[in-house]
């Protein structure tokens, strides 16, 4: 197997909110639960071989944060990662349910 181009970490907070929204899902379906996680495996595999193949998340409007800073990644249909480049590390930020209001959720530049 070859070498991955980028290091890919998921912060404490991005992997709280997998773990919630797995959890909420286990509760109604165990199998799309594991879904989830096996998609958002697949979400660290594609970020670490190319992470700009991802757009920049243009709809967050987070004050002193600037634009063009954080990018997403869509996956299992509903779900969204936020992550920055910085070299060649990859940090993942949050993962949000696209279906969900995420007002209150702050970002911080590493």
């Amino acid at each position: 197997m070859a070498k991955r181009k980028y290091s890919v970490e998921l912060s404490r907070r991005a992997g709280k909110m997998l773990l919630q929204h797995t959890e909420f899902l286990a509760q109604v379906s165990p199998a799309a639960a594991r879904r989830l996680i096996v998609s958002a495996e697949k979400v660290k595999i594609k970020l670490s071989d190319n992470p700009y193949q991802f757009p920049f998340a243009d709809e967050l409007d987070v004050p002193g944060i600037p634009h063009e800073t954080y990018r997403k990644c869509l996956f299992d249909k509903r779900y969204k990662a936020l992550f920055l480049i910085e070299g060649n590390d990859i940090f993942i930020d949050a993962i949000i349910d696209c279906r969900q209001e995420n007002k209150d959720i702050s970002f911080s530049l590493k």
